[in-house]
């Protein structure tokens, strides 16, 4: 599946991979190749917080890939290794639920079925669901703490926290389930909460360099309540729309999940696992799924909170339910048809069965790093908006410079393709699009519009400057020198008099300010940054320096230091490889 992309040098081109996940992993990887944080994004919505978006995975080390592997087989290869991990994990889970050749029934199913290979081009979905079945395999054995911690840290860090939330919660699930150990009903309870609690602690401070900042940006962000309700239902599931994992043709309602189909193997076998005692955890997960994507749609608005857009990703967690009820109805089956053939004949009606369906999901082409049809200048003096009519049916990605497609090329976009984005800097987004002098004021140099030619792109020669002095009276100065990075912005500007020099950036906290080497109080100039300075020539320099980050970093370091130094997992097994008594020494 993977290897016309990887032989042929290509990168996969399905919906979101183009013009959001490539330029965005280029974008960080450059970064860090030349050793630097990336603790921001001067490009995108006047400025937001890059590190803390945990889909950009600085600290995820599989995604260390982009830093030692030319970019097109990286990206190519991150996803192949997410999906060997995601059969490898199952394959782990399903053999504590029955035989090897149901486990690896099970496995394949879950590599190839539609809702899993669907999530390809989101693949911050795709890498946090990878470690599910890792998470739930080290709850059913006796897998130490230390491991457990670390394993359910890695879903955190692999980008998803919707899923890896659920993935922790199933864990508990299990372990409080289990009622295994020595003693009294009260004393296993206590030691299974005192464990979990353990575990929780040591999993949420190993993940904390991207938890800390990431919950840091949420509270004034449009996830606190200002998400639109036909935003967070957009692609929500019907009941019919289940019905299709059965069905190989057809369309649901949602569009977040392209395939959901499952596979006739899979279905006819989970049919039969469902009387099964050892089916009921997995019911549960699979009601629950059904629950929260078709039926739940006033409750999810309803919530301060918004933990779930798009309900379709919870499809996933169902096909993972229907694959382990598979699983366990597979044993029934080769109990009443013991033939050595027949497992591998499953496995090719598995493989017969999904790969065409979920071919269109694999395309692929030649990686551009140049891809956008407008002169080099666009968006480089000034901002871009997109006045894009409620209508439109068929986008030109490329023409509308959708995503984040301007970070190729270093172009300055007035909004982001992130899913967390300040409410404060929305609402003044809203208004600049229907007022003109605060378009001006947002340095929003190039509009892109509908033509029935296609797009077009329209100068404002009235657009503000992105850093500029200004005085009690309006008089305005351009700052001569503004130069953006990750981590800071630099102005020189010469002011006429005493005034007010703005960078049109988001002001956030984490943002100190220096004035010709001398610290001075940032202030805000709407939902931009400003400092007051006297009449002269200044160098201004910001620096971007968020306590969350600090928090989150000695958390992690704590963490880490706690679990290399841990008795359980240096001292125990150096004793067993040189003291055990069972050790031959002749």
């Amino acid at each position: 599946m993977f290897a016309r992309p990887l032989f042929r040098g290509e990168v996969l081109t399905f919906r979101d991979h183009s013009d959001y996940f490539q330029p965005m992993r280029y974008f960080t990887a450059v970064e860090l190749r030349n050793f630097r944080l990336p603790l921001w994004n001067p490009y995108n919505a006047s400025g937001e917080p890059w590190l803390a978006n945990p889909q950009i995975g600085v600290f995820y080390p599989p995604a260390w890939i982009f830093l030692v592997v030319p970019f097109s087989p990286a990206y190519v290869l991150y996803l192949f290794l997410h999906v060997a991990l995601l059969g490898c994990g199952a394959f782990l889970l399903f053999s504590r639920m029955g035989s090897p050749g149901g486990a690896f029934i099970g496995s394949v199913i879950v590599m190839l079925c539609g809702p899993t290979l669907s999530m390809l081009d989101v693949s911050n979905n795709l890498t946090t669901f990878a470690w599910i079945p890792l998470v739930l395999w080290c709850a059913m054995g006796e897998v130490s703490p230390m491991a457990s911690a670390a394993v359910i840290a890695m879903s955190f860090l692999a980008g998803e926290p919707f899923f890896a939330a659920a993935g922790a919660l199933m864990f508990v699930f299990v372990i409080l389930s289990r009622g295994d150990g020595e003693g009294s009903l009260v004393t296993r309870s206590f030691a299974s909460l005192r464990m979990t609690a353990d575990i929780a602690v040591t999993a949420f401070c190993l993940a904390g360099i991207q938890l800390i900042p990431f919950l840091a940006i949420i509270a004034g962000s449009d996830r606190a309540g200002a998400v639109p309700r036909e935003e967070i239902l957009r692609d929500s599931m019907s009941l019919g729309d289940w019905l299709r994992v059965a069905v190989p043709s057809g369309t649901t309602h949602q569009q977040f999940i392209p395939t959901v189909y499952m596979g006739i193997a899979a279905v006819v076998l989970a049919a039969v696992g469902i009387w099964s005692r050892r089916a009921v955890g997995w019911l549960l997960l699979l009601a629950a799924s059904i629950l929260i994507s078709a039926l739940m749609s006033d409750v999810l608005t309803r919530l301060p909170l918004t933990i779930i857009r798009y309900p379709a990703r919870v499809v996933p967690l169902g096909a993972l339910a229907m694959v382990a009820l598979a699983v366990i109805g597979w044993e029934s089956v080769r109990r009443a048809l013991p033939f050595q053939w027949l497992p591998m004949a499953v496995v090719a009606l598995i493989i017969v069965d999904l790969v065409p369906r979920i071919a269109p999901l694999l395309e692929s082409a030649q990686f551009n790093l140049h891809p956008l049809p407008w002169a080099r200048t666009v968006g480089r003096d000034g901002k871009i908006v997109r006045l894009m009519p409620p209508n439109l049916r068929v986008l030109d990605r490329r023409a509308w410079i959708a995503g984040y497609l301007n970070l190729f090329e270093h172009r300055f976009d007035a909004w982001t393709a992130a899913p967390i984005v300040s409410e404060s800097y929305t609402r003044a987004y809203a208004a600049a699009l229907a007022r003109r002098d605060l378009l001006d004021r947002m340095s929003v140099a190039y509009v892109l519009t509908a033509a029935p030619s296609g797009v077009v792109v329209h100068h404002n020669p009235t657009a503000w400057p992105m850093a500029y002095w200004r005085d009690s009276s309006g008089r305005m100065a351009q700052a001569s020198l503004l130069a953006c990075t990750t981590s800071a912005v630099f102005v020189t500007i010469d002011a006429p008099t005493d005034g007010v020099v703005v960078v049109t950036q988001q002001f956030s906290k984490g943002w100190e300010v220096e004035i010709d080497g001398v610290p001075a109080a940032a202030e805000r100039d709407g939902v931009f940054r400003a400092v007051h300075v006297r009449a002269g020539h200044h160098a201004i320099a910001w620096r971007y320096r968020p306590r969350s980050v600090q928090i989150g970093f000695a958390l992690s370091f704590i963490a880490l230091a706690r679990m290399l130094l841990s008795t359980g997992f240096v001292k125990r097994k150096w004793h067993e490889n040189f003291f055990s008594p069972k050790k031959n020494f002749s």
